[in-house]
């Protein structure tokens, strides 16, 4: 027969209830050296479905022309139905990117769409086994089948020519890490290529949008003829350095740059500078190390009696905060 042959699958016990493999929860027969092996593949599912929902449901709202998303949303609801799902001793809840735009587009674009799959789907839960004996192997074999090859041609092939090579070349080796190490295995690979390669990129962004003196940014009080002509021959004393982005050790670095090339020799004898204004009104951030480089900005400029000057930034800002636990701004000072 079919089933003999290994065709169709196994015809399970008609007696057996549909919850009968909730009476295979026994704590007492626990292998639980076997959890904690299977812990950081636990863990790395979890991330790994965290993970899906910013990924996945943005261009699923793409492909089927839905304007409005909300992430955050989509967050909590795939949190409550994990939660849920496992307290019933089911699977993890994951969206299938291929899966549901299949859904969508074959008509199931609507609430009562998502109400009759769920009813259909509790119909053959509480049918019990009996039902899996009347698929065809071949069937599931060619759904994973068909699942493997739509995920592949995603990740390896529809990405061509859109992704940068650094993000391909990240996609081809979580590809081939998942494939020959391990699941975990790829996904730390892939945290820290995609840490590694957004420090490579971003470093290369210059964080000095703008600079320039004094003359370019004239108060627009009226003055006296006099102490206009005075202000114009003062003003080239003033160099404006306008800062953007967030400031790290990877961006800092063309900053100090900057302001050393400022006090370059040849520079400082054509236009000597009194005052050096940094304004942080474009900075977004500052880590720890970006602040203590201003401390060496700022003795690189007292030795040459140049005077700091910080605007743009307020005390209780992330910026603030970061250059006063770096001692570059203090209240006694201000």
């Amino acid at each position: 027969t079919l089933r003999a042959a290994g065709w169709i699958f196994s015809l399970p016990d008609s007696s057996v209830p549909f919850y009968h493999f909730y009476t295979l929860f026994d704590f007492g027969n626990t292998d639980w050296h076997a959890i904690w092996q299977a812990g950081p593949t636990m863990l790395g599912l979890a991330f790994f479905s965290i993970l899906h929902v910013p990924i996945n449901v943005p261009a699923l709202a793409v492909s089927t022309n839905a304007d409005k998303v909300d992430t955050n949303r989509e967050l909590v609801a795939h949190g409550i139905s994990n939660i849920l799902s496992g307290c019933l001793g089911s699977f993890q809840n994951y969206l299938v990117y291929s899966n549901s735009l299949l859904f969508i587009r074959s008509g199931g674009d609507s609430n009562l769409a998502g109400m009759m799959l769920c009813v259909a789907t509790l119909c053959i839960f509480f049918s019990g086994p009996t039902i899996i004996g009347f698929i065809p192997t071949m069937v599931v074999g060619a759904l994973i089948f068909h699942l493997g090859l739509e995920l592949m041609r995603e990740a390896l092939v529809d990405t061509i020519g859109v992704v940068n090579r650094i993000e391909y070349a990240t996609i081809l080796s979580i590809v081939l890490a998942m494939a020959v190490l391990g699941f975990n295995e790829g996904i730390f690979l892939g945290i820290l290529m995609a840490c590694f390669f957004f420090i490579l990129l971003y470093s290369r962004r210059s964080a000095v949008r703008k600079t320039y003196t004094g003359s370019a940014v004239r108060s627009t009080v009226r003055r006296l003829y006099c102490q206009r002509r005075f202000l114009d021959n003062v003003c080239k004393q003033i160099q404006v350095m306008r800062l953007q982005g967030f400031m790290f050790f990877g961006t800092i670095n063309g900053v100090e740059a900057s302001i050393r090339q400022l006090l370059d020799l040849r520079q400082w004898q054509a236009n000597p500078i009194r005052f050096l204004v940094l304004d942080f009104a474009l900075v977004n951030g500052m880590d720890f190390s970006a602040a203590e480089a201003f401390i060496r900005i700022r003795r690189l400029l007292e030795a040459r009696e140049i005077y700091m000057v910080i605007c743009g930034a307020r005390r209780s800002s992330e910026v603030g905060r970061a250059l006063r636990k770096a001692a570059v701004w203090s209240d006694r000072e201000s």
